[in-house]
Order: structure tokens, then C-alpha cells, then sequence
């Protein structure tokens, strides 16, 4: 693809070549019947020359201007800050090409089992231990970390069976939030077949399984002792968060031993722990930072979802005629060490090409009393023209305010786009067949490519984007401003919430 350092460097050649012809020549002996015999012939005809090619590089000038400003303006829409274009690499690639290219290379790296295997290798497991997660609820950010949390649990305990967790689906309202009584399949949300081939690799040592059914002689969840992890001890806390988890190993030992027949515990014999549910609970920062970039890889959302955010963002890049989806992405074949979460290699989103935007105003916002619209809107619009992308990918759960959004971004020069802008008629109908937290995910991965991003700071679906995209190698160091309770280079979460524990949420 044509880079604007290329093509200055192509510019810069044709002006120096200018410079050199209008002002370098050599002497040339004339024949005796052209020699001038005057000295004012002679200054007459210098004169001529020099104006000559001082005319052909004014002319050479006003050309490299004109190409320049061809190529800044060369954006339909006109975002002058994107100066990218869709060079022969990426015109010559299909539709098919660039989804399976997405799939293949999430913008956060592949999975990098070496960290989570070692971590498995220093634990010592207990056989016939069986580790059993509760039923998640909530949106898809609570449910990720709440998974997360368990098997994070089920490692340090040394369980040898781990009982993989049903999910709450929530009721259309979002008010209802299901509960073990209403679950479904974790495959609702999540690709299942993936993380079960990608725990045999990581941490062959525990058994997964989808159901209790797969476990002979397991004592019924009512005859099983039911842990809160951080109860065995009396640890130092804040909010939800173990500050330092060191010493729970030996702490649940005990707990244990009090709580169920550890004597005769066995294969042939197992003991069932019923984990409730937790969240943002273990301290990720406990780890090195290379397990805990890499233990979130274990988990992705299904191939649906993330062929509709594909299919998405090729729209989104027809449509402004830029890339969205950086090179690194696009053009890789996904067996690079760079493509690794431990060791993400550079420029793996776009410049100057979107805002992504959470705006967290739906019914269940409402009616917990959380900061409106006002709260979040003008922050997120002031932001985009800050960083003048003047388009806004939106993600919202309400029809209400996203049409209000797109009246105040147009007051503002800026255009907003939904999911459903981006789909034939085909993917919208795939699209609405999918529940609102379902729909989500496709939210999820599109905005994980926008050149920044702006979300609401009592969400979890904001939290673990903006952690996620924080692992990239161009987020810099992430802090606290006046506005913002967390603020990196690609992405920033405003307002202020105490009850939340970033360090326990995985990205």
C-alpha cells in the first residue's frame, strides 16, 4: 500500500531534480558562427536561460502542491487528518479475504500458551478435585471476567475437573438478568470449542467439561460444599478485589479439609466445589504481566459474531475509503511471533480513521440511577473533534438516544454510524436474530478497531475494551484526569465510579 512517507519521499526526489536542472548546467562551446560578440548578447541570453528554468520549477512547484492536495483531500468525507488510502495490497483483497484475515488476527494477538502452562506446571493438583463455576449474569463484560475468575480459581486450587459455567441470558428489558434457573449454554457468548481445544494445550493437568454429567459419581451441588473464594482468609480487600492473593492456596487447603471428605478424595471419588460467582476479584496484577496478557486469549466470542463485526468494518472501509483494519491485520499470515499477545509487534490499529463510542444509557442504566446521557454525550463528542475524526462508530442499547447522539454529533460536523448502517439485507436479518447481548459482541469487536475509543466508567463492557486495547504497544502509560477515571492514548473511560476494581477485571 502507498505510505505518505513513500510518496514525500517520491515528491522530495521531483523537486530536487527541479532545483538541479533550473540551477546546474555545464558550459557548452557554441561554433564560431553562433558566438556572440557583444557582452550584452551574452547577458541577454543568460537572462533567458534562467528564466527558462526558473519557469519550469515554479511550474514543477505548483505540480507537487496539486499532488499534495490531492492526496490530503483524496477522503470523500473529508477528514483531513486521514491521510490513508486504499492502496493495490488492500483493493486486490476480497470481501472473504479481509474477514478471514480479521479472524484469524484479533487486534489484541493470539493466544500465547507458554505463560498459563508454566503457571500450571508450578501447581500442585489435587485428584478428584472438582472445581464448578456458577451461572454468570449480567452483561457481556460481567460475564467474561466472572468465567475468568473461576477458572483462575479452579488453577490455584489445584482442581483436576473443571465444570464449565451456564450464563444468565438476560430478559429483553435487561432487567431481568436470568440466573442459574433461566441459563443457557456458555456457548451463547462464547466459543466454546476453541477454549476447550486451547485448554488441552495450556493446562492439560485439568479436565474441562461443558456439564456435571460428564463426571462419574458427583455428589449432587446440594451435598457439595459452596465456596466465596475470599473467605478462606482474612485478606486485605478493596471493594471486590484481593489486593494480594498470596497465601490463598494454603488457606483453601484448609477450608477444604473442614468442608468435605479430602481423606477418600479421588477420582473414583470426587469432591464437588460449588464457586459462587465473583467478579474483578483476583488481583491480575499478582501475575507477570505476560500471564496476564495471555490468559484472556484462552476466551473469544463465537465465529457469528466476529464474521458480522468483520463484515462490519469492511463496509465501514468502503464506505469512508480508508483503512480501518490496520495492515498488520489485513496483510498478515497470522504465524508471526508478533502476532502473540506477549509480544505484539506495532501498528495493529489504523490512524485517524474512526471514534468508537459506548454510550451506556439503556434501561437497566436507567433504572440502576446511573449518569445519563448528558453525562457521557458531550464528553464524547468534544473528544472527536479534539482528535477531529469526524466519524463515530456507536454502540448503544437505546434506539432513543442513539437517534438524539446523531442530531447533537451533526450539529457538531461529526457522523455517526450504527451496526445496521453497515449490513445488507441478509446480515441485518442474521443480525436481529441475535439477542441484545449477543448484538453486542458485534459492537465489541468492531470498536476494538477504532483509532480511539470513548466509554462510560460503570460499564464492564467499557472496561475490558479499554484494558484490552491497553495491552497494544501505542497505549502508552493510562491515568487519571480531571474527566476521565482512566485515560490511555487509544482509549479513555469517563466519569467516576469507587466501586470499581480495574485491576481485577481481565482485558
Amino acid at each position: 500500500m502507498f505510505s505518505v512517507r513513500r510518496i514525500s519521499a517520491s515528491l522530495a526526489h521531483v523537486v530536487q531534480s527541479a532545483i538541479r536542472d533550473a540551477y546546474t548546467w555545464s558550459y557548452q562551446p557554441l561554433t564560431q558562427d553562433a558566438l556572440l560578440s557583444s557582452n550584452a548578447s551574452r547577458k541577454g541570453i543568460l537572462s533567458l536561460g534562467l528564466r527558462s528554468r526558473l519557469s519550469k520549477l515554479f511550474a514543477c512547484t505548483a505540480a507537487v502542491l496539486c499532488v499534495l492536495a490531492a492526496f490530503v483531500y483524496s477522503r470523500g468525507d473529508g477528514i483531513l487528518s486521514n491521510t490513508s488510502s486504499l492502496g493495490p495490497s488492500r483493493t486486490d483483497i476480497s470481501k472473504d479475504q479481509f474477514i478471514a484475515a480479521i479472524l484469524r488476527e484479533p487486534v489484541e494477538g493470539v493466544l500465547d500458551p507458554d505463560p498459563i502452562r508454566k503457571k500450571c506446571d508450578e501447581t500442585k493438583f489435587q485428584d478428584g478435585l472438582v472445581w464448578h463455576c456458577a451461572a454468570g449474569n449480567g452483561g457481556i463484560g460481567n460475564e467474561a471476567n466472572m468465567w475468568l475468575n473461576c477458572v483462575r480459581y479452579a488453577i490455584e486450587a489445584g482442581a483436576t475437573t473443571l465444570i464449565l459455567p451456564r450464563l444468565g441470558a438476560r430478559s429483553d428489558n435487561l432487567l431481568d438478568l436470568g440466573g442459574e434457573a433461566k441459563s443457557v449454554e456458555l456457548s451463547y457468548l462464547f466459543d466454546v470449542s476453541y477454549f476447550l481445544d486451547s485448554w488441552k494445550v495450556v493446562c492439560p493437568q485439568i479436565r474441562a467439561v461443558v456439564s456435571e454429567s460428564e463426571v462419574p459419581n458427583l455428589p449432587s451441588s446440594a451435598d457439595s460444599p459452596h465456596l466465596s473464594p475470599s473467605n478462606v482468609k482474612n485478606f486485605e480487600m478493596r471493594k471486590y478485589l484481593i489486593v494480594d492473593p498470596t497465601g490463598w492456596r494454603e488457606a483453601f487447603d484448609a477450608w477444604l479439609a473442614k468442608n468435605a471428605a479430602v481423606d477418600t478424595m479421588s477420582a473414583e471419588k470426587p469432591v464437588r466445589v460449588y464457586q459462587n460467582l465473583v467478579l474483578a476479584q483476583w488481583n491480575r496484577e499478582a501475575h507477570p504481566l505476560e500471564f496476564a496478557n495471555s490468559f484472556p486469549r484462552l476466551f473469544r466470542y463465537p465465529v457469528q459474531t466476529r464474521r458480522l463485526a468483520a463484515s462490519a468494518l469492511w463496509s465501514l472501509e468502503k464506505k469512508l475509503s480508508c483503512p480501518v483494519v490496520a495492515d498488520a491485520i489485513v496483510l498478515s499470515s497470522g504465524s508471526s511471533p508478533s502476532s502473540r499477545v506477549s509480544s505484539l509487534g506495532p501498528h495493529r490499529l489504523a490512524t485517524n480513521t474512526f471514534m468508537g463510542v459506548h454510550l451506556r444509557v439503556s434501561a437497566d442504566a436507567a433504572a440502576a440511577g446511573w449518569p445519563g446521557y448528558e453525562a457521557q454525550a458531550p464528553f464524547y463528542i468534544a473528544e472527536a473533534k479534539r482528535l477531529n475524526l469526524t466519524t463515530i462508530y456507536l454502540a448503544t442499547g437505546s434506539p432513543e438516544h442513539r437517534e438524539r447522539f446523531r442530531e447533537d454529533a451533526a450539529l457538531n460536523g461529526l457522523d455517526v454510524i450504527v451496526k445496521e448502517d453497515l449490513f445488507n439485507e441478509e446480515e441485518v436479518a442474521e443480525l436481529q436474530s441475535l439477542t441484545w447481548d449477543q448484538q453486542a459482541l458485534v459492537d465489541f469487536d468492531v470498536l476494538m478497531h477504532s483509532s480511539f475509543f470513548y466509554g462510560f466508567v460503570r460499564s464492564s463492557f467499557t472496561w475490558s475494551l479499554a484494558l484490552r486495547r491497553g495491552i497494544l504497544p501505542e497505549s502508552g502509560t493510562s491515568g487519571v484526569t480531571k474527566e476521565d477515571e482512566y485515560r490511555d492514548s487509544l482509549s479513555a473511560i469517563v466519569g467516576r465510579y469507587d466501586s470499581i476494581n480495574p485491576e481485577g477485571l481481565w482485558p
